[in-house]
C-alpha cells in the first residue's frame, strides 16, 4: 500500500502530512536505527502542513527524523523494519512510502516461472513489456559485481533475476515492492502468451527491391529482411525505431556536421557472428546490425538516412520465415508526408547469527532443511551416478521448499547458497554421467544404440544441464550428447 507530498524542488522533500507521518511512525516502531531498538515514533509538526517524526530509542535517546534522513537510512540499512520488512520510496519527488513484505517476495520470487519486464523511462520500447522465462533468483552476496551498488536514485541492488535469454534483473527493495505492486512474477502463465526463453540469433539480412506500393498515391516500398535462427514469437509492435542525430566535427572547415541515423531496435536479439550489412540500399546508407552496448540481449538495425528524403515512417512485420521485415517507403505525394517520431550491507543483527536458532530448534524451516542435509548425505555416498543425480534433484527440491519456509534473510541466503553449488556441479556430473554410459556400451561391445528407457532418463539430465551450463563447452558437450542419445 502506497501512503503523496509533493514539493516543487528535485531534493527529496523533508515534511510530509499528518496523515503519512501517523501511518510512517506506525511502520517505524518496534524497528532498529543504527542496531538500536526503536521504543516509540512520535508525529510532529513546524507548520499546518509540515510533519515530521521524532523517536525514542531503547537506549534513552531521542532524535528528530526529518523525511529526507528517514529515505538515505533505509538506502544505507542504518534503519530497518521489524518482521524481515523493508521501507521503501518509490518516488524520488514525493515522500509516498510502501512496505516490501521480504518473506513475501521471497515465496513469489522462488515460485515464479516468467517475469513480466516492463520498459522504463528513457528507453524506446518504454511501456512495451516482454515475458521472460525465469532461471533462477538470488540474493547479491560480496563476490556479486554490483553488491553494494547503488542505482541513480542511491538504492542499493539487492536480489538478482537471472533470466533464460541469458539476462539479469538486477532489483533494489523498491523494485521488488513494484514488482509485487504490478503482479510481474508469475506463478503460471496463461497458454495464450508466449514466454521468451532464448534469445533471437542474427543470421544474415537480405535486400527486399523497390516496387510499387500505391499507384494512386505514388507510393513506392523497399525492404530489409533480418534472418534470425528460430521462429519469431514477439509481436510487432515491440520493434521500435526512432532517428538519431549525431554531430561530428568537419575535418576541412572545423565546424560541426550533423548526421542522421534511422534505427530499428531489436530486443531479446543478439548477434554473435558477423553479419553482413550494405553499402547502400535505395536512400539508406551504410546499412548493417549492431549490437545495443547500452542494453543486454538487443540489436540494431541502423543506416544513414537523409531525414528530407524519407516521407514515411518505417513499418515493421514479423514473418512466418524466422524473420522481421522492415518496410521503408519513399514518395512524391507531398500531401502523404509524415516527419519520423525524433524519437546490503548485512542488516543489524535483529536476525539469528545461524541458520538453526538456539532458543527454537524446530522451526518449519529447521525441519525442512534438515531433510536437505540427509540428502545431500544420501547422494554423496551413493556409488551408482545416475542414482546419485537424481537424488541431487530431489534435494533442489527439498533446497526450494526450505527456502519457502524461510523467516529471515540468512535461512534463505543459506538455502539459495547451498542450491547454487548444486547448480553448479550437477552440468558436470551429468555430462560425465552420460559419457561413461555411452563409453560402457562400446567396451562391452553391445550395440552401441542405449536402451529407449534408459536414453530418455538421460536426455531428461541433459535437458537440466543444458538449463545451466555455465560455458560453451559445456554447452557444447551437452548437443553432442543428445544428438548421441536421439
Amino acid at each position: 500500500m502506497l501512503a503523496s507530498h509533493g514539493t516543487a524542488s528535485y531534493a527529496f522533500p523533508e515534511y510530509t502530512s499528518r496523515q503519512k507521518a501517523l501511518k510512517l511512525a506506525g511502520v517505524l516502531e518496534k524497528g532498529y536505527f543504527k542496531s538500536i531498538k526503536i521504543s516509540s515514533v512520535f508525529v510532529k509538526n513546524i507548520g499546518e502542513d509540515d510533519y515530521y517524526l521524532q523517536a525514542l530509542l531503547s537506549d534513552g535517546s531521542s532524535r528528530k527524523w526529518l523525511l529526507n534522513r528517514i529515505r538515505e537510512w533505509t538506502h544505507t540499512d542504518e534503519l530497518i523494519l521489524s518482521n524481515n520488512r523493508a521501507l521503501v520510496f518509490p518516488s524520488a519527488a514525493t515522500t509516498d512510502f510502501g512496505v516490501l513484505e521480504k518473506n513475501d517476495f521471497y515465496r513469489t520470487a522462488l515460485n515464479a516461472t516468467a517475469y513480466v519486464k516492463t520498459f522504463g523511462k528513457h528507453d524506446v520500447l518504454e511501456g512495451k513489456s516482454l515475458v521472460l522465462g525465469i532461471l533462477r533468483f538470488r540474493i547479491l552476496q560480496e563476490d556479486d559485481s554490483n553488491y553494494l551498488k547503488t542505482n541513480k536514485h542511491g538504492d542499493r541492488y539487492r536480489y538478482v533475476l537471472e533470466l533464460e535469454n541469458g539476462t539479469h534483473e538486477y532489483l533494489t527493495y523498491t523494485d521488488a515492492f513494484l514488482l509485487m505492486q504490478r503482479s510481474a512474477l508469475l506463478e503460471e502463465v496463461p497458454e495464450t502468451v508466449n514466454v521468451l526463453r532464448k534469445s533471437y540469433k542474427v543470421k544474415e539480412m537480405k535486400k527486399i527491391p523497390l516496387r510499387l506500393e500505391d499507384e494512386l498515391h505514388d507510393i513506392w516500398r523497399f525492404g530489409i529482411e533480418v534472418v534470425f535462427d528460430k521462429p519469431i514469437m514477439t509481436d510487432a509492435d515491440k520493434f521500435p525505431y526512432r532517428v538519431v542525430e549525431v554531430k561530428k566535427k568537419d575535418l576541412n572547415t572545423g565546424r560541426l556536421k550533423s548526421s542522421f541515423f534511422l534505427q530499428i531496435v531489436f530486443p531479446n536479439a543478439e548477434k554473435r557472428t558477423l553479419v553482413k550489412g550494405f553499402r547502400k540500399h535505395e536512400y539508406l546508407h551504410q546499412v548493417k546490425i549492431e549490437t545495443d552496448k547500452e542494453h543486454q540481449k538487443r540489436v540494431i538495425l541502423k543506416a544513414m538516412v537523409d531525414p528530407d528524403v524519407m516521407d514515411l515512417p518505417p513499418y515493421v512485420e514479423v514473418t512466418d520465415r524466422n524473420s522481421v521485415v522492415v518496410n521503408y517507403y519513399r514518395s512524391q505525394n507531398r500531401n502523404l508526408t509524415q516527419p519520423p517520431d525524433l524519437p546490503v550491507t548485512q542488516s543489524p543483527s535483529e536476525v539469528p547469527r545461524s541458520v538453526f536458532t538456539p532458543d527454537k530448534l524446530e522451526t518449519e524451516f529447521e525441519k525442512k532443511y534438515m531433510k536437505v542435509l540427509v540428502l545431500l548425505r544420501d547422494s554423496q555416498q551413493q556409488q551408482n551416478m545416475n542414482l546419485r543425480i537424481n537424488t541431487y534433484f530431489k534435494t533442489l527440491e527439498a533446497l526450494k521448499k526450505a527456502s519457502l519456509s524461510a523467516e529471515n534473510d540468512i535461512q534463505i541466503t543459506r538455502a539459495l547458497n547451498q542450491r547454487d553449488v548444486l547448480l553448479k556441479t550437477l552440468p558436470k556430473l551429468i555430462i560425465r554421467n552420460v559419457q561413461m554410459t555411452i563409453l560402457a556400451k562400446k567396451l562391452d561391445q553391445q550395440e552401441t544404440k542405449v536402451d529407449p528407457e534408459l536414453s530418455k532418463e538421460l536426455l531428461a539430465q541433459l535437458a537440466q544441464a543444458e538449463r545451466y551450463a555455465s560455458n560453451e563447452d559445456q554447452q557444447y558437450k551437452i548437443a553432442s550428447l543428445q544428438k548421441i542419445l536421439r
